[in-house]
């Protein structure tokens, strides 16, 4: 894949009488800035003055290099739907070099906190993304409407990803029936973690699991480091037929009960959480699939936060927060398929030191001449 088809999709907005800048050169610039540790549109500007030379080595521009304001005003304008797809499309040609298994994509949403307007914490921008635990890829992601939540975007995102085969996590945001009826519809399985708003449900779960305890089998993990230790029990429950609270449910075939015990600090917090799934597995890959959905968590929304500083990214104008959350996925799937020893922190800031370094990083997407 060279630079232009990787960001063929994009539609040029611009009037061609007035356009001096290819929108490919403006975004493998941006991309490359971002990789080597530009945050903002000031920082990716004064990144394309100070590699011009190195940037001429591979891209035409006839007219110069971009502006702070053409860059700024393209992630305004640019179609974020057309703009994700360049990720997505990429993540699933990864997959398709990769040995034939069952994938777990978990799915669960970020807010973009500096977005929020002064005096309404809960407006800041919420995007619900689509990760493949295992290879750590960005499969889709949904923006969440205006005073509205995840659930309106959850079923959204369904609809986009291709399901055959694929095990599908998410939290309490995404239990709903009609959500678990699009993931069976697409040949894939679900595990959703069971809300205690449910109320129906979730008590007859309690009462249930708790008297059939001692005759379930059981599944124990623990793991100890940095002061804490945590232990967690993992029970399945495939006879369902007297949980009649659960009839709605499309292919329900397990009932899993987590207890998670964590101590830190001589200070030791339990808790209880449930989850439904299609999939018939033993408690021992319960276990497993529980803890790799919070792998979303610590492996994509941590590193955004920590090592590109999302949360503190002020971009609120069109389209240009989503774009840029894009362009960040795009740069932490470039990071981390670099084979060395290096933090993400390291890696960003040895690209931006060295154009060798930085090549090697983003040779998987793009072919220099």
């Amino acid at each position: 894949m060279d630079l232009t088809t990787f960001f063929a999709g994009v539609p040029d907005f611009g009037l061609n009488r007035r356009k001096k800048h290819s929108i490919v050169d403006i975004l493998v610039i941006a991309l490359l800035a971002i990789v080597s540790g530009a945050d903002d549109f000031k920082e990716i500007a004064a990144y394309r003055k100070r590699k011009e030379p190195f940037l001429r080595t591979f891209l035409d521009l006839p007219n110069g290099i971009p502006s702070h304001d053409t860059f700024n005003r393209v992630f305004k304008f640019m179609d974020k739907e057309a703009f994700g797809a360049c990720l997505y499309t990429w993540s699933r040609e990864l997959l398709s070099f990769l040995e034939e298994r069952m994938s777990q994509i978990n799915l669960d949403g970020k807010v973009l906190r500096a977005t929020a307007k002064v005096g309404a914490k809960k407006s800041g921008i919420c995007i619900v993304s689509a990760w493949v635990a295992e290879q750590q890829l960005v499969l889709g992601q949904e923006t969440v409407a205006a005073k509205s939540n995840e659930k309106t975007a959850i079923p959204e995102l369904l609809k986009s990803l291709d399901l055959p085969g694929a095990l599908v996590s998410c939290d309490a945001a995404g239990c709903q029936t009609s959500n678990a009826e699009l993931i069976v519809a697409g040949q894939g399985d679900y595990l959703v973690a069971v809300k205690k708003d449910q109320k129906n449900a979730y008590e007859q779960l309690s009462e249930w699991m708790e008297k059939r305890e001692g005759a379930l089998p059981v599944d124990e993990w623990g793991d100890f480091g940095s002061g804490r230790i945590e232990k967690r029990r993992c029970y399945v429950e495939n006879q369902l037929e007297l949980l009649d609270g659960l009839a709605g449910w499309p292919k329900l075939k397990s009932v899993v009960m987590v207890e998670s015990q964590r101590e830190k600090n001589s200070h030791t917090t339990t808790e209880t959480r449930f989850y439904l799934s299609s999939l018939e597995a033993r408690p021992a890959q319960f276990n497993k699939l529980v803890r790799n959905h919070w792998s979303i968590e610590n492996r994509l929304h941590w590193r955004l936060d920590v090592v590109f500083r999302e949360d503190m990214s002020r971009t609120r104008q069109g389209n240009a927060p989503q774009n840029m959350a894009t362009a960040r996925k795009m740069a932490l799937q470039l990071l981390g398929q670099v084979q060395d020893k290096q933090s993400m922190k390291n890696r960003r800031k040895m690209a931006g030191w060295d154009d060798e370094y930085l090549l090697e990083v983003v040779k998987g997407i793009v072919k220099y001449v």
